[in-house]
């Protein structure tokens, strides 16, 4: 399986001028953890966490004299990044290696698609067998305390 075959096509995305307020609400509002920045042609410049918005109002309130205005001055410029004819296998690698929770999916530099850690277990876990009440996996009636 490839990653355009499990990919979110309707990507949530901020563009570079979008102000660092207007970029941490759009995230809470969708429950996103990250959004990739990209230019009106849908071009991929870099992506915006969680992590990313956090630092800048931390440096911001630490007093810093130049803060963070905008999206492109808090995101991660040359994210990691997927093509969609990527093994799901590789894609989920990726994501573990670089300890990020969703990746990009680019053709080019156009993005296409984003692949999140859910996205992938969504896969594994439709992929396989429904494990049985009986199976010993700690399912059924809950164990019985003895004294």
């Amino acid at each position: 399986m490839q990653a355009q075959d499990v990919m979110n096509r309707a990507v949530i995305t901020i563009r570079p001028h979008m102000p660092v307020g207007a970029a941490a609400a759009l995230l809470v509002a969708r429950g996103v953890t990250s959004a990739p920045v990209v230019t009106a042609e849908g071009m991929l410049r870099g992506i915006v966490s969680e992590v990313d918005l956090l630092r800048a109002q931390s440096t911001a309130a630490q007093g810093a004299t130049e803060h963070a205005e905008t999206a492109a001055d808090v995101m991660t410029p040359q994210p990691v990044t997927v093509r969609p004819t990527d093994e799901l296998s590789d894609v989920a690698a990726v994501l573990l290696d670089h300890g990020i929770r969703a990746v990009p999916v680019v053709d080019g530099e156009r993005l296409v698609g984003i692949l999140s850690r859910r996205d992938v277990l969504s896969s594994i876990a439709q992929e396989s067998p429904t494990p049985s009440r009986s199976g010993g996996g700690g399912g059924g009636r809950p164990l019985a305390k003895t004294a």
